[in-house]
């Protein structure tokens, strides 16, 4: 009878520290990627200083090769760090599901997620008009990055679309929200979008990143398949690159337009996906990898709330973010 008692605590323990060495990990990991993210301009710039003490005439391409490499660098160390660590061993189940998707999810999926990405980058652009308005050193000055003919042009829609969508997904609905799973599948969706937010590190962009990371998250677990959401990313990614193009070639009115219809096909597109989605899988809309373990959901946050690694990432995320704009408030 005694061992019958200890037998769930002992299984509740083991759990518990499962999920603490998981939550560690992903903790680890994105303090691995402000690292990376913040080393890059260092050979970044002594690359360039080189180049000019050689007289190397640096051309659009070029600077558009080193832009790719240390965006990649920036991703790929913590992924690979986190696909070590966190290995199928571990979470029972593949960190990189790249099989085919579930059949008939990919284009109602396509439809809700741009109407749900193009909704929140309005609200976006319009938190960063108010900032911009009231507190101009605030926010980092974006200026167009992408060359409008040739081959800088091709690198550019790599560097701003394809490349971010392939790895971003790798790392957030990959290796981060499959390691969670096994604690449940709403658990992880969440958990791995606010870590998908705070890493975009600007105040406007929080929120577009966060409804977006859930929607990602949401299909890449009901589609199976990560080709889902990197398809997903790719084009919303090249759809934004086309409305900055259209500002470039055009002007502002040109831009504008093209903003307006993309929008209003997105809203379009995202209703027509969610009523399809509701048809065909009206009976099986709902996460079915339900948690099954003995943590409560609340102890489960608990925690998320409590984890040393995890707790510091989101600190210095958070005041990468926020330190800006409070230093633009506290000013005298």
């Amino acid at each position: 009878m005694e061992g019958q008692v200890r037998a769930p605590d002992q299984e509740r323990r083991m759990e518990r520290r499962a999920l603490s060495r998981a939550l560690s990990a992903v903790g680890l990991t994105l303090l691995l990627y402000l690292l990376a993210a913040s080393s890059t301009s260092l050979p970044v710039n002594l690359l360039r200083r080189l180049w000019q003490a050689e007289g190397v005439e640096i051309t659009a391409s070029m600077a558009q090769m080193v832009n790719m490499a240390s965006y990649a660098y920036s991703i790929l160390v913590p992924l690979l760090f986190l696909a070590l660590f966190q290995g199928p061993r571990r979470t029972g189940r593949p960190l990189f599901p790249l099989g085919l998707p579930r059949r008939g999810v990919f284009l109602p999926a396509l439809g809700v997620c741009l109407g749900v990405c193009t909704t929140s980058n309005y609200l976006s652009t319009w938190l960063a008009m108010l900032l911009q308005e009231n507190f101009p050193g605030a926010l980092p000055s974006y200026q167009a990055a992408i060359p409008t003919r040739g081959l800088p042009l091709a690198l550019g829609l790599i560097s701003a679309a394809v490349l971010p969508a392939i790895l971003e997904e790798l790392l957030f609905r990959g290796a981060i929200l499959q390691g969670l799973r096994p604690y449940g599948d709403g658990y992880a969706i969440l958990l791995s979008a606010l870590a998908f937010a705070l890493c975009h590190t600007t105040v406007p962009q929080l929120l577009p990143a966060l409804l977006a990371g859930l929607c990602f998250g949401y299909f890449a677990v009901m589609s199976g398949s990560l080709w889902v959401t990197i398809f997903i990313h790719c084009f919303y990614n090249l759809l934004a690159a086309a409305v900055e193009l259209a500002g470039s070639l055009g002007g502002e009115e040109m831009q504008m337009l093209v903003s307006v219809s993309i929008s209003a096909a997105s809203l379009l597109c995202c209703l027509g996906g969610f009523l399809a989605l509701c048809r065909r899988f009206r009976d099986d809309l709902g996460l079915r990898g339900r948690y099954r373990g003995s943590l409560s959901l609340p102890r489960r946050w608990l925690a998320a709330a409590a984890n040393l690694p995890l707790l510091l990432a989101a600190v210095l995320l958070c005041w990468t973010t926020w330190s800006p704009l409070l230093e633009e408030v506290l000013a005298p």
